[in-house]
This record gives structure tokens, C-alpha cells and sequence, in this order.
């Protein structure tokens, strides 16, 4: 057995040897905007700010607090671990500590908050040398075809250099800015111009080569899927190449999911997103469209999502989340049930848009009122139709959704208790407080070591 396993006591007096990474970052007033960060937070007289970093910002963070602390006179908070995504805005636990803004510290997916944010992109140097040569060698000057130009939030401290570039070289294309600030022609966080800095609506693009400069990432995918284009190319300076980019793969999976959701029962929408008041509008809106097609729904926030903890709800057949578009779990394939995107439900249930589409919304702000893709949702008539995986007829049976209506009222009486039956006969219910019902015992000492072989351990 010794020779499969490992001295528990060469485990415990092992010593690890720590790496400090901050020499990376030496000039950190610089590469972190210190001084803006600063004059925004006195210009606005906060009195309590939270930094929130990424995991491999956290070995800076005490360095940036420091700096600001000192330039400053206000209540400063470290967020280390964020509640989802590490790209939003974790508002959840800015109000734990009554914050007034927050500083986001590297990548964004810009997205919406309900308390102000200042947002501090990241930096790496780009290579105007390669990228220039690529660019003229790939994409003529004399082609027909107009370009459009898109680059990650990294270069955006770039952006003067690369629009200069790109406009004397290509004055009748267009280019793809980073925009934090909300707009109606802002999509996924850009914002399309043309040499005379004029906003361009992103339908102009449809008839365009667009080109990417950055790296494979869910940022560039989301560019990929949700702004139609004639085509997409990837420039990636590091490796001096140019790719061409499909995803027809991807696509026939999503039209696959899209049946998956007409054939389900039962739907969970799962909040992996609390930050903003359109979170609430795109959760009532998915509630609506389950209701009117005579499928149940349930809201489920288990904070961030993996296998273990879906698998508590074998009721759920198919699950919608409610995230960022920069969440990558919509393509995982490990969960025991699928997740889809709000578009994708819409799609399946919503019986006033297009069954068959060439292009995806990944940013579930687009399908609300008012925004470029919304649809009115109408009330589903009974039909009978053949689902495309199973083969069987599938039938849609609508109650009445009168107001006051008593019949609604049973039934909605009735699903609840079929939910709450269903979760009596579990053997394992979760942990319980039973408070009062536990004996009062001493305190006893417990195991030490590690579960190897514990030091007090029987023989």
C-alpha cells in the first residue's frame, strides 16, 4: 500500500513556496488608472467603494487598494471571490457591505448595473508591426467588400493608433469601439463608427467582412453569432496568422435545444445574474411565455451553477439561464439536463418570431421592450404538433388565462403541490437546523491530520 500513497506526515511539514507575481506590474499607477480612479470617486463624493478583482488580479489588490487609500479618504473594500461571474458586476456583495459604486478590475461584459461602477479594462501591448502587415496582406484595398474592424477591450488603451491606422488605409470601412456607457446602438459593449465618427447601426454590417483582432475567446464567439456578417476572420498578432471563423456546428446544436424546449414540461430559470432591473424583466417575461404555452416554471438561484447542485432538481427538464453573454456554461456538456439561452425559449414558445434564424442573441437585454430584438408574446391556441427528437405527437393544452379565473387558480393550486409532493419523497432533503430537537452535548475533540490516515485513528 505504501507504494500507491504518501506519508501523511511528508504532506503536513511540506513547505510551499510562494511566487510574487506583482514585478509584473510595476508601474501600477499606470497600468490600473490610480489617478482616474481617484478624481471619479472625489468627483462624485463616495464614501464607500469595493474594489472587485478577478482571481489573477487578487495578488495586486492589496497594492491597489493601498495606492487609492492614500490619494483618498474614503472606506475601501477588497471583493476577492464574486457571487457569479467575475466579469459582472457583483451588486450582491457591494450591498453586504452598503457600498455606494464599485472599480471593476479586468474583463467586463459591460453589461447593466443598478449601482454606479467605474471599470478599469486590462492592458497588453499590441504589435502594430504584425498587425499591420496582416491586415494589408489579407484584405486588398481595391475589394468591393466594406470591412469592419473589431479588437479586444485589452487594446482599447490602443484605440487611437488603431483607429489612425485603419482609416487612412480603409477610409470607407468601419470600426468596432469599446463603449462602457449605454446607448441604442451599442451592442455587446461596441459601438460601430465610420471615419467621420459617426454611430452606425450594426444592420449595416451584413453585407461586411469582419475582422477580429485579439484572441479566441466567449467574447469573439458572442461577436460571431450575434452580429450577422458576410464573414468573420480572427487576426491573432501573437501567432501571425489569420483564421477564418464558423460555427455551423454550434448552430445545428442550439436548433437541437430548440426542439429539446418545446418537448420539456417543465422549465427552470435559473438566475446566475442579479445586477440591474432587467434582470427582473427577463425573468416575469420567461415566467409569461412558460405560462401562456401551458408548461411549468420554477426560479432557481443556487449561485454559481455546477453538475452537483442541478442535480438536485431531476424535476426540471430543460433549464433557461439568466446570465451575462460572456458565461460560458451554455456550452457545457457535463449538467444531466441542458441549458439554453432566453433567445432559444423564445424561439421554441414564442409563436410570433421565426422558427428558422441565421443569427443568435446571446445578450438577453435585446429581447426586452424596446430593444432591437423584442417580440410581443401572444396567447397560445391549443395545436398538436410532432417533436422532432422523440418522433411522438406532442399536444398543447391551454387553460383559460382570463383574470380571476377559478380554473387557473386550481390548476396553479395544483402544480404547487405537485412540486411540494415531490419533494416529501426524497430520501435526502438538504441540511435542516431542527432546531431545539438536537441533544446538548460537551464539546469532544475531533479527528486531526488528514483523511489519509488520521493521527488519532483506530488500528
Amino acid at each position: 500500500m505504501a507504494n500507491f500513497t504518501t506519508d501523511a506526515k511528508i504532506c503536513i511539514e511540506r513547505d510551499l513556496e510562494i511566487t510574487n507575481k506583482q514585478h509584473v506590474y510595476e508601474d501600477l499607477i499606470t497600468r490600473f488608472d490610480i489617478l482616474e480612479t481617484c478624481k471619479w470617486i472625489t468627483d462624485n463624493n463616495y464614501a464607500k467603494v469595493c474594489l472587485q478583482f478577478p482571481d489573477d488580479l487578487l495578488n495586486v489588490s492589496a497594492a491597489i487598494y493601498e495606492e487609492i487609500k492614500t490619494r483618498t479618504n474614503i472606506d475601501l473594500y477588497i471583493l476577492g471571490d464574486t457571487s457569479y461571474a467575475s466579469c459582472c458586476v457583483d451588486s450582491v456583495a457591494v450591498m453586504h457591505v452598503k457600498g455606494d459604486a464599485v472599480i471593476h478590475y479586468g474583463h467586463s461584459c459591460f453589461t447593466k448595473s443598478n449601482i454606479p461602477v467605474y471599470i478599469v479594462l486590462p492592458k497588453t501591448e499590441l504589435n502594430f508591426d504584425v498587425t499591420e502587415k496582416l491586415l494589408l496582406e489579407n484584405f486588398k484595398l481595391d475589394e468591393p467588400i466594406q470591412l469592419c474592424l473589431f479588437y479586444d477591450a485589452e487594446y482599447e488603451h490602443s484605440k487611437d493608433k488603431i483607429a489612425k491606422f485603419w482609416f487612412q488605409e480603409y477610409p470607407q470601412s468601419y470600426l468596432a469601439f469599446v463603449q462602457i456607457e449605454e446607448s441604442d446602438k451599442r451592442i455587446l459593449g461596441r459601438i460601430i463608427k465610420n471615419k467621420k465618427d459617426e454611430d452606425v447601426s450594426v444592420e449595416f454590417l451584413k453585407d461586411c467582412i469582419c475582422i477580429h483582432i485579439g484572441s479566441r475567446g466567449q467574447t469573439l464567439f458572442n461577436f460571431t453569432v450575434s452580429i450577422p456578417a458576410l464573414k468573420w476572420y480572427l487576426l491573432e498578432p501573437g501567432n501571425n496568422r489569420v483564421d477564418i471563423l464558423e460555427e455551423t456546428v454550434w448552430f445545428k446544436r442550439r436548433r437541437f435545444l430548440v426542439e429539446k424546449c418545446k418537448d420539456a414540461n417543465v422549465i427552470g430559470i435559473l438566475v446566475c445574474k442579479l445586477a440591474g432591473d432587467q434582470t427582473k424583466d427577463i425573468i416575469s417575461r420567461m415566467k409569461k411565455i412558460c405560462k401562456v404555452n401551458g408548461k411549468k416554471s420554477y426560479i432557481i438561484s443556487v449561485g454559481k451553477p455546477n453538475v452537483a447542485k442541478l442535480a438536485n432538481f431531476p424535476e426540471i427538464d430543460i433549464y433557461v439561464m439568466i446570465a451575462c453573454p460572456e458565461n460560458d456554461l451554455y456550452n457545457n456538456r457535463d449538467f444531466y439536463k441542458p441549458i439554453v439561452y432566453p433567445f432559444e425559449l423564445e424561439v421554441a414558445l414564442n409563436s410570433n418570431r421565426e422558427s428558422f434564424y441565421n443569427y443568435h442573441v446571446t445578450d438577453y437585454d435585446e429581447l426586452l421592450p424596446g430593444k432591437r430584438h423584442y417580440c410581443d408574446i401572444s396567447h397560445v391556441k391549443e395545436a398538436t404538433d410532432v417533436s422532432l427528437i422523440t418522433g411522438n405527437i406532442r399536444e398543447t393544452k391551454i387553460q383559460s388565462v382570463e383574470e380571476g379565473s377559478m380554473d387557473l387558480a386550481v390548476k396553479q393550486n395544483w402544480a404547487l403541490e405537485n412540486i411540494g409532493q415531490n419533494l416529501q419523497e426524497r430520501s435526502w432533503k438538504g441540511l435542516e437546523q431542527k432546531l431545539g430537537e438536537t441533544e446538548v452535548k460537551s464539546a469532544e475533540e475531533g479527528r486531526k491530520g488528514i483523511p489519509l490516515q488520521y493521527s488519532n485513528e483506530p488500528e
